[in-house]
């Protein structure tokens, strides 16, 4: 016989009203084995709710510590109020009158996981490989839990406002399977509740995706394959390739119109062909694009009318991005050379709160880079947060260099560029270390990333209305 469940994500501010749509649902849709609550139920400062709870309830600590009214002492399980049990941190299992097992877990620190069967996981984090799904934030010990629990459900929010998802299930190498859903928080416009019914025997799913946890686990290797592949390419001579020969020209008769977003007088702007990040339930399309030159030119000199263009356009999307999307901030870079094909400047979002991310991914790609992969030339990258510094110009006007745009905001950029020689280069560099800021080591090369002709076109279109308002072309 099957047990409901019911899993909520409660706002704080608003506890004893989720408390009584909680009773609402036990009394006509219950009784529930048990209900859950997610996130940051009784943080610091909160006063225990006043509502009289109908059915077993449990709860442990989120990102914003707990109660100063719950008693931690008492024992591992702390009834808060009838009904109402908090779960003591690190973590803590239940079991359920009829046999279930909960694992809450709060906190990472070294415990030893006992040896039983978890039916329900409950973290605050998302693992780091669904969450790069999203191109939002995570946690690999959440991954390292899951692969050695196995639970076959996983709840949690990843954050304070929380965020609906539900991963089609995915199954182990031992035969387990897992689902994943995530909540939003109440009062967020987010789906915030779930209910679901589970039985000791499992049905196996009919439609499986990939793991995620272990297809990133090799990924990884891959990746380290990859990298050593780097020190054992000899430097190439650069190939002389003309106009029609370009596929960043648009007069080459091979040049796929279907990408191009906005056409200036002097640049244009397309979706990038194997993109790093992908489309998702936050972004309709990738979000990762590429601001092209129309003329053909290695080099773009600061005063001519192309890099006003290109300032213009990189400008355009970040107000595109700031009023549409504030929680995505904008990243542009760009290799100038004068050895360079055509140039040109490539963009992603991010979520806000990777931005912090960056400056240590950076740090060790270039550590990576200058002490293992001796062909490659030294990169020393400096920072800058004022465009009209002497020192950032003077690099810019070499021509010469690889450069990092982080946007803040609409007026507040932070610049990364580091000269360059004639020496050889890694030109995915910049990808390597978005991929390390993003988490996405399966993503650096762009030719094992490309898209359908069809996806490629939706996501041009998604692009074009997401940006029409702000198109200074149209």
């Amino acid at each position: 016989m099957a047990s409901k469940f019911l899993i909520l994500n409660p706002s704080p501010d608003a506890l004893d009203k989720v408390l009584e749509k909680s009773n609402l649902q036990y009394t006509k849709n219950g009784p529930f084995e048990a209900t859950i609550l997610l996130g940051d139920v009784l943080p610091q400062g909160k006063k225990l709710p006043t509502v009289k709870v109908i059915g077993s309830t449990y709860f442990t600590e989120g990102k914003n510590g707990f109660s100063e009214d719950i008693n931690i002492e008492d024992s591992n399980l702390v009834d808060v109020a009838d009904n109402l049990t908090f779960a003591k941190p690190p973590f803590r299992i239940i079991k359920t009158v009829s046999g279930f097992t909960i694992m809450f877990v709060s906190k990472f620190e070294d415990f030893e996981l006992p040896k039983i069967d978890i039916d329900i996981l409950i973290t605050y984090e998302w693992p780091q490989s669904i969450a790069q799904m999203l191109t939002t934030f995570g946690n690999d010990k959440v991954d390292d839990l899951v692969a050695k629990v196995k639970p076959r459900y996983h709840f949690a929010v990843g954050n304070e406002a929380g965020m609906f998802f539900e991963l089609e299930p995915f199954a182990w190498p031992t035969g387990q399977v897992t689902r994943f859903i995530s909540l939003g928080q109440e009062g967020s416009g987010d789906k915030w509740f779930y209910a679901f019914s589970i039985s000791k025997v499992e049905d196996i799913p009919t439609k499986l995706i990939d793991n995620p946890i272990t297809s990133k686990k090799r990924a990884r290797e891959e990746e380290i394959i990859e990298e050593k592949s780097i020190s054992k390419t000899e430097a190439k001579k650069p190939k002389v390739v003309s106009p029609d020969q370009c596929f960043f020209c648009v007069g080459n008769a091979n040049t796929e119109t279907h990408m191009i977003v906005s056409i200036g007088s002097s640049a244009y702007l397309t979706i990038a062909k194997g993109p790093l990040t992908r489309s998702n339930k936050n972004l309709s399309f990738s979000g990762h694009g590429i601001l092209i030159p129309i003329e053909h030119t290695a080099t773009v000199s600061q005063d001519s009318p192309v890099r006003k263009e290109l300032l213009r356009y990189q400008d355009s999307l970040v107000t595109a991005f700031d009023e549409q999307k504030p929680n995505l901030k904008l990243i542009f870079w760009e290799i100038s050379r004068d050895t360079n094909i055509h140039h040109h400047i490539q963009f992603l979002p991010v979520q806000d709160t990777l931005l912090g991310k960056f400056p240590n991914s950076l740090n060790l790609r270039v550590k990576l880079n200058n002490e293992k992969f001796k062909k490659n030339q030294k990169l020393n990258f400096q920072k800058f947060t004022d465009s009209s510094d002497p020192a950032l110009l003077k690099i810019i006007e070499s021509n010469n260099y690889m450069m990092f745009t982080l946007c803040e905001n609409k007026t507040n950029r932070i610049y990364y560029i580091t000269p360059l020689n004639e020496n050889p280069i890694d030109i995915q560099f910049p990808r390597r270390v978005l991929a390390h800021v993003l988490n996405l080591p399966d993503r650096v090369h762009w030719d094992k990333c490309q898209q359908p002709k069809l996806k490629e076109m939706s996501d041009c279109d998604n692009f074009k209305s997401f940006f029409q308002k702000y198109d200074f072309t149209v």
